[in-house]
């Protein structure tokens, strides 16, 4: 089957090595220079979302997941929780042979994976790669970009992919590759791993004995004068590019043309089953990791008790009564804003994770979207503002009726979904969270110095009334007109949140 990929530098280099070889069923080795739940649970997931529901019941999808525990050897492990960067989980190599679990709940008779070994200590990089290798005895495609494997796993590759400079310069028989340079010109010292002579090669640091030979190949040739990779261009004229050349026209002539159309990302399970599935997932993880949670929770009530302290029984006489109102209220606004500074890493968090799970066909942008939406609204921006709002509404004061505290929450709670929705959508727009942090801070210093020098610090006349003091500020505290700024922040907030989702669909899955 043909690969189809969309115009983008990483994906050209894969696009590249597709064109120039043929990848068989066996180890197929790209090399070149250096350019949380349980595991169990993650293995269900994948199953659950990439497993149709009309071919495959849950006794299936569950055989499957224990099938591909006992073949990756992770049943000692399959209770045990992955890890975060406050709790201690599986090891480097678990992690690894989880993630490629994932990928093999479908059966998937090409496997592709991006450094497989990096970060890992020598005997479990090693025992990845025997994984990958029994993986491939059974006729899976496996292919994998690798920098500089240890002799003991070189020697398992069947197909050598060497690339430099974003070109190829030699794809062929990983065993025939150092003969290859050899009739080059290029020397492999006894007792020294191929692994190591190819980048050096490559980087340049072994020459060629025989460079009057390669000029008599190539003096006639504008392209090597003109290209700075001049291994590259001998390989474009060796036998082995035109054998391989002539093959893949053979294979392309050969195919039907509806294939090669590129038909989307499919989805194996609807979208409600999905939003489902994943906000369950993202539910327990904040149940299993609740620090944010509780860090939000007790910084709210600190704060309420501490406004409340400060505006304590408010008297009702004036002047008093309303500059410490007027006060109180921006505070607790500006608390509402800067509160919601954290929901800027929501999506930069698991940016990665999004990408790679929904370019792999998991589930749809909208799904994850939602499910992180409503999983961080109730627990961390709702729930939270009602136990803020309670502390100090009481403390100060307040007018005693259920109706007034009712319309107050109302309000608390819909500025800071204002407030959070425009974090979500930072957060959604930017890769990294130190540019996430300034852009967020700039709105947010703008609405409280526009609220300082207009709404609140302006003179009280100390024989006006809280209606008087209203009118001057041209303040409609008519019905209308508070419910009209119950609609300005859902207005907000609505527009910040389709912004968001718009951002997550923008974000570029093949950079």
């Amino acid at each position: 089957t043909p690969c189809l990929v969309e115009s983008s530098p990483k994906r050209d280099v894969f696009f590249s090595i597709c064109c120039s070889g043929i990848l068989n069923p066996g180890m197929n080795a790209i090399m070149g220079p250096t350019g949380s739940g349980k595991t169990s649970e993650n293995l269900a997931f994948s199953a659950n979302l990439r497993l149709s529901r009309k071919e495959y019941s849950s006794a299936d999808k569950q055989m499957r997941v224990d099938s591909v525990i006992q073949e990756l050897g992770l049943k000692d492990c399959a209770d045990t929780k992955i890890g975060t960067m406050f709790l201690r989980g599986v090891s480097g190599g678990e992690k690894k042979r989880c993630s490629i679990g994932m990928e093999l709940i479908t059966s998937p008779s090409l496997l592709f994976l991006d450094e497989p070994t990096t970060g890992l200590d020598a005997n479990t990089a090693n025992s990845i790669m025997e994984l990958l290798q029994k993986l491939s005895k059974q006729g899976k495609t496996v292919i994998f970009s690798i920098h500089q494997p240890r002799y003991s796993i070189f020697s398992q590759f069947d197909h050598l992919t060497l690339m430099n400079k974003g070109e190829i310069i030699y794809a062929g028989a990983a065993n025939k590759a150092i003969t290859y340079f050899e009739g080059l010109g290029y020397k492999c010292e006894p007792f020294n791993n191929p692994a190591d002579f190819f980048l050096d090669v490559t980087n340049g640091t072994v020459l060629s004995q025989i460079h009057n030979n390669k000029s008599e190949k190539c003096s006639n040739s504008d392209e090597m004068v003109e290209n700075e990779n001049p291994l590259a261009v001998i390989y474009r004229k060796s036998p082995h590019f035109l054998n391989v050349k002539d093959r893949l026209i053979q294979i392309s002539d050969g195919l039907d043309p509806e294939v090669t159309k590129g038909d989307r990302v499919g989805y194996a399970t609807p979208f409600y089953y999905q939003l489902m599935l994943v906000s369950g997932r993202t539910v327990r993880h904040i149940l299993r990791n609740p620090q944010t949670s509780y860090a939000q929770l007790f910084l709210n009530i600190f704060f309420g008790i501490l406004v409340g302290l400060i505006y304590y029984q408010i008297p009702h006489t004036l002047p008093e009564a309303l500059q410490n109102r007027t006060g109180a209220f921006f505070f607790l606004v500006i608390n509402m804003v800067f509160g919601n500074l954290s929901a800027v890493e929501l999506f930069i968090s698991e940016r990665v994770l999004f990408i790679h799970e929904n370019s792999s066909g998991f589930y749809r942008t909208s799904v994850y979207f939602l499910s992180k939406v409503f999983a961080d609204l109730i627990p961390n921006r709702i729930l939270p503002v009602f136990i803020f709002s309670a502390i100090p509404y009481f403390m100060m004061g307040l007018k005693p009726d259920v109706e007034a505290f009712f319309l107050y929450c109302v309000t608390m709670s819909m500025v800071s979904l204002s407030a959070v929705s425009l974090a979500f959508l930072i957060s959604a727009s930017v890769g990294s969270f130190a540019m996430a942090n300034i852009l967020i801070a700039l709105p947010y210093v703008v609405m409280m110095v526009s609220l300082a020098e207009q709404k609140i610090y302006r003179h009280v006349d100390c024989f006006m009334t809280g209606d008087m003091y209203l009118d001057h500020q041209e303040i409609d505290y008519s019905t209308w007109g508070f419910w009209q700024n119950q609609v300005a922040l859902t207005g907000i907030m609505c527009v910040c949140l389709i912004l968001t989702y718009v951002q997550l669909r923008r974000i570029n899955r093949w950079k």
